[in-house]
């Protein structure tokens, strides 16, 4: 008898125990994942974005796929890889061009990655507009306007750089383009570049904004975000 009680009490403990899973993360395998894209206002990016998105071909090349994605989808020149020819594409690789290697070497970003700062550099050398903001200097409501205002630009991408931790998911410091806004929940598609951990994520703005905030070591500020567009 007393055994059974003990057993019940544990039973009832764990069904009151929260899980860790984030009550605002919706993955775009899931059919409401799926509905959510298709009613979304802004969804047209996802479309451009989920044609070029590829895995991270290392652990810390979150920024070079997220960037090798945006120039793709933005359809400025693209280089033509040996592999490739005469096809051409960004690739992780052939964005380490000469400028690029002189702001950060290829074996550096693999050993620590990339900043916000640095991000935004990465990219303005590969022949596109970059403007860099930091969470701690941006409100919710501001982040919110540039994500809609930058969906809204067919010549625009937009690039987060924000904490897993904060979802929370697996890992910390990462870097994805957002495809698409949903107004009625308020939240964004993050097409995440480590495809082979999580498939695209919907998570809200407020949280992505915390996510944000979240201080990158490599910098010691907070993280943020890249307004990319064509020069």
């Amino acid at each position: 008898m007393v055994r059974t009680k003990l057993i019940a009490l544990a039973v009832a403990a764990l069904c009151a125990t929260p899980t860790l899973a984030a009550e605002d993360l919706l993955y775009l395998t899931s059919e409401q994942g799926e509905a959510r894209l298709l009613d979304a206002d802004l969804n047209r990016d996802y479309f451009s974005l989920a044609t070029y998105v590829e895995s991270e071909q290392i652990l810390t090349f979150c920024g070079p796929a997220t960037v090798a994605a945006v120039a793709n989808a933005l359809g400025i020149p693209r280089p033509s890889p040996d592999r490739l020819y005469p096809w051409t594409l960004f690739t992780q690789d052939t964005l380490f061009n000469e400028a690029n290697q002189k702001l950060k070497p290829y074996a550096m970003v693999e050993h620590e990655g990339l900043t916000l700062a640095e991000l935004d550099t990465f990219i303005e050398n590969t022949g596109l507009a970059a403007e860099h903001h930091f969470a701690d200097e941006t409100s919710v409501d501001e982040l919110r306007t540039a994500i809609r205002e930058t969906l809204e630009d067919r010549d625009a991408r937009f690039v987060a750089n924000y904490s897993r931790k904060a979802l929370p998911q697996e890992g910390d410091g990462h870097i994805s383009p957002i495809g698409a806004y949903d107004e009625e929940t308020d939240s964004v598609l993050i097409l995440d570049v480590a495809k082979y951990k999580y498939p695209p994520v919907w998570i809200s703005v407020e949280k992505l904004h915390a996510a944000m905030m979240m201080v990158d070591e490599g910098s010691n500020r907070s993280r943020g975000f890249v307004k990319v567009s064509v020069q």
